[in-house]
């Protein structure tokens, strides 16, 4: 078995006559422009192997990319996870799609077989088998998981490969929190350590959980261009690597752990050619992705029609979830702001009133407003208007919230306006689950009592580090 790893999330699995590419992403940027992918991917291994099958993992821009995927021949199959939601889009694209369960199948050649494996929040894994070895593309599916998904799953892998010679699994945080995160007093570097190394250490707990003969991180490969967001590049990709988080956790290991980069290839458990991951520079970055750089601060004009319409879905938005924002016991004052725009959209709760106002925003500062939020139009609005357009939000970190007052953030106010900023789905949001206020609170402090904290992985105060700590 040949593995080379391209970029990002796609790998090129040579066996028995079969390749198997994955989650191809090199042609622009993905999320709108906020996600570009870098160190660049080294496409030019696919000019002589052209691929038979592509594994698409999920529907993420970063992995689903229909710049890049239209590059390839529609004779090239496409294997997708059963009842995928990626089927009908990726057909229409005019490829034939494989749906495979998670039983193994026949992918020709010399008794290569795969099967792909639903996981959490719809990812999916796939596993490889030659007869001779076993690859686990995993990408972004578990490291971010519940450790109760997480150990279900690496339990059953283990009960159907007792022996794993490679696991490439995904470790980047995948999120625009808590990086898209303007509070008095952070220190923004440490906390984008910090939040990185969390997801360090779970890559490296479930490589020690699996035990291949190699383990490989990947599909964290992305860099912003947007000026607001640049500094985020070094503290995440340099503070700590996830090899080396492996290494100190588990210093007995017998897997082999190595930091690869684009174009390193290993073959039969022998390392054929060697690409290893090097520091991030953002001047090294500036100098090559110049013109990228333009295009991602590139934000066109604002029409007074586009800013009503988003203002009427916003509107349409905050009458879909009135019941549920009416129960939040304080008031508060957001405001809305549009890149290359003066004109922004105020929403203010007092008392018993809830309502929203197109205003003047130019001169709008904090601490007029509890929190403001910034984004360009065109995302607010596919964010408001299409299934899953919140994904270019808080997936691809298009936008900006700004806290007047560490102690706000405390209460993580802005999940309030989270509510407004997406599409209005079928569900009724309960703020209490099924129990009444009263009960709910109840229990809160009985387990506060018992010492029992709920820990979340979106806890404004608790993943943000502060320059006086």
């Amino acid at each position: 078995m040949k593995i080379t790893f391209v970029g990002h999330a796609s790998i090129l699995i040579e066996t028995g006559g079969v390749r198997i590419l994955s989650d191809p992403w090199w042609r622009g940027p993905c999320f709108g422009a906020q996600w570009w992918v870098y160190p660049p991917p080294a496409v030019d291994v696919l000019k002589d192997a052209r691929p038979d099958y592509i594994y698409i993992s999920h529907g993420h821009h970063d992995h689903l990319h229909p710049g890049t995927l239209a590059q390839f021949s529609r004779d090239t199959l496409i294997l997708v996870a059963q009842s995928s939601n990626m089927t009908r889009f990726i057909r229409d694209m005019g490829f034939n799609v494989i749906e495979v369960g998670d039983e193994d199948i026949a992918l020709g050649g010399e008794g290569v077989s795969c099967r792909i494996i639903p996981t959490y929040s719809d990812d999916t894994l796939m596993a490889i088998s030659d007869g001779r070895e076993v690859c686990l593309n995993i990408n972004d599916a578990l490291h971010s998981a519940p450790a109760t998904v997480q150990e279900a799953l690496a339990a059953r892998l283990k009960a159907l490969y007792p022996v794993i010679d490679y696991v490439f699994c995904g470790y980047g945080t995948a999120s625009h929190f808590p990086n898209c995160y303007v509070i008095p007093d952070k220190n923004r570097a440490a906390t984008a350590a910090h939040r990185q190394a969390y997801f360090n250490r779970q890559w490296a707990r479930l490589i020690d959980r699996l035990a291949p003969r190699f383990g490989f991180p990947f599909a964290a490969d992305v860099v912003f261009l947007e000026e607001d967001l640049q500094w985020a590049n070094e503290p995440m990709h340099n503070s700590e690597r996830p090899t080396d988080a492996f290494r100190k956790v588990f210093p007995d290991s017998r897997v082999c752990v190595t930091d690869i980069a684009p174009g390193h290839v290993i073959e039969d458990g022998v390392t054929r050619h060697a690409e290893l991951r090097k520091p991030l520079s953002m001047e090294a970055l500036r100098s090559a992705y110049d013109e990228q750089i333009v295009r991602a601060n590139r934000y066109g004009s604002v029409t007074g029609e586009a800013i009503d319409e988003v203002a009427r879905l916003l509107q349409g938005a905050l009458d879909a979830h009135r019941e549920y924002l009416m129960s939040y016991e304080g008031d508060y004052r957001f405001l809305i702001r549009f890149r290359n725009s003066d004109t922004g959209v105020l929403v203010e709760k007092r008392g018993r009133q809830l309502g929203l106002n197109k205003i003047e925003a130019g001169e709008g500062r904090l601490p007029d407003f509890d929190v403001m939020y910034t984004t360009r139009l065109h995302y607010l609005k596919n964010s408001l208007a299409r299934r899953y357009g919140d994904e270019i939000l808080f997936v691809g970190s298009g936008g900006i919230f700004e806290y007047a007052d560490r102690r706000l953030a405390g209460s993580n106010l802005h999940r309030e306006l989270q509510v407004l900023l997406k599409k209005p789905g079928k569900a009724k949001l309960r703020r209490y689950g099924n129990s009444s206020r009263s009960v709910y609170k109840l229990k809160r402090v009985v387990k506060r009592m018992l010492g029992r904290k709920s820990e979340s992985l979106y806890d404004l105060d608790a993943w943000t580090v502060y320059a006086s700590q």
